[in-house]
């Protein structure tokens, strides 16, 4: 196995130990690795990472703009630090000022994997072998646990930077499995309890929403996929962003409705209960949407935000009634919308002329207007 010194130097950040180093761009792949987020583990296995894939687009793009920049005789810079983890090694800095890296023990990069990646395409893929000798800066993090790591990568990832955040939502949702509810500030509750619903949705093989939500370690099936395999096809077609952040409102109203001290996670599955209650009603009042989902967009952006406000203006109804949130209620409820019950509603269409009523709304402001007109029609 191999070893590298390298020199180096201690700081610290608010009682963080950090050590400064350099590594050469040929070494990330021996020295470094990355612990991936799944889906098809539970939130508090030890194996459970927190990073998704590395998206191969941005791969390439850096790794070909390296190559071309370099046959053009320019400067390839990249002074950002790539951030590392002491988690479970032996690194420390010795009195002569260096640390030794193992092969056999990578230290887990938290922030970078796009960079390690990039350089990666460049050497191997695009042959250029000069830059195997490119000196990255690196940042190593002491003291510090995979918990720890989840945080300060939600932290760079979801404070710092602008990125999607179905990830940062997960995260969140493993630092409760792992530390309880008091690990996450109370104005994030709400997301780490709706990720959980969204999980159970997603996982439920009998349920309206099984393999329907594109998770932060999945990707859309491609045509490849599809071909292969067409039951795919209608399969994956909303993100588990949109999924999340539609929810927030029906969490809040479910506190408001039945306080008390319940935990995330039965929050949770009280949230669950009543969604799987609700789309159950509405596949049965229209399973071609559900059938053929790609072609529609009610199992989409427009219509995972408007059903769900129609959902909560239901729900609002059933409360005043005495009713409770469930498929059968919800069934009577919405029996009269009769946009709910025609496919052609909610048709992606191929043109203007074809397209349905619901794909014209193209905005949160417009998906609200589409869950007040469903409801409107409930009412006349």
């Amino acid at each position: 196995m191999k070893t590298t010194t390298l020199p180096a130097l201690e700081l610290r950040q608010d009682g963080t130990r950090l050590i400064l180093t350099k590594m050469r761009a040929g070494d990330l792949a021996t020295y470094t690795r990355v612990d991936p987020f799944d889906t098809n583990k539970e939130f508090d296995d030890p194996g459970q990472g927190y990073q998704r894939p590395a998206e191969m687009p941005r791969v390439k793009k850096l790794g070909n703009w390296m190559k071309r920049t370099m046959e053009g005789d320019e400067k390839v810079r990249m002074p950002t630090a790539l951030l590392l983890s002491a988690r479970g090694s032996d690194v420390v800095l010795s009195p002569n000022g260096t640390v030794t890296l193992r092969e056999s023990n990578k230290l887990p990069l938290i922030d970078g994997q796009h960079r390690k990646r990039g350089f990666e395409w460049a050497i191997n893929e695009k042959g250029v072998q000069q830059l195997a000798d490119y000196e990255l800066p690196i940042v190593i993090m002491l003291d510090i646990d995979l918990v720890g790591e989840m945080n300060q990568f939600r932290i760079v990832n979801g404070e710092q930077k602008s990125v999607r955040t179905d990830l940062v939502n997960m995260i969140l949702t493993q630092l409760v499995a792992r530390r309880g509810d008091d690990a996450v500030e109370e104005k994030n509750e709400w997301k780490v309890v709706a990720s959980l619903a969204v999980k159970q949705l997603n996982e439920d093989r009998d349920g309206p929403w099984f393999d329907r939500i594109v998770m932060p370690d999945q990707r859309t099936y491609s045509k490849q996929d599809i071909d292969a395999r067409p039951e795919l096809r209608h399969l994956r077609t909303a993100r588990a962003t949109s999924f999340i952040t539609a929810l927030k409102p029906i969490d809040s109203y479910l506190e408001l409705v039945t306080p008390g001290s319940s935990t995330l996670a039965e929050r949770a599955d009280r949230l669950f209960n009543v969604l799987d209650g609700f789309w159950r009603a509405v596949r049965d009042m229209n399973p071609q949407a559900f059938d053929e989902a790609d072609d529609y967009v009610m199992l989409k952006t427009p219509g995972i935000f408007a059903l769900h406000r129609l959902c909560l203006s239901v729900m609002k109804d059933m409360y005043i009634g005495h009713r409770d949130f469930t498929e059968g209620e919800f069934a009577h409820m919405l029996s009269d919308a009769s946009e709910l019950q025609n496919p052609a509603f909610w048709s992606v269409g191929s043109s203007e002329a074809d397209r349905g009523d619901a794909a014209k709304y193209g905005s949160m402001k417009g998906f609200a207007e589409l869950g007040d007109l469903l409801y409107e029609s409930i009412q006349a």
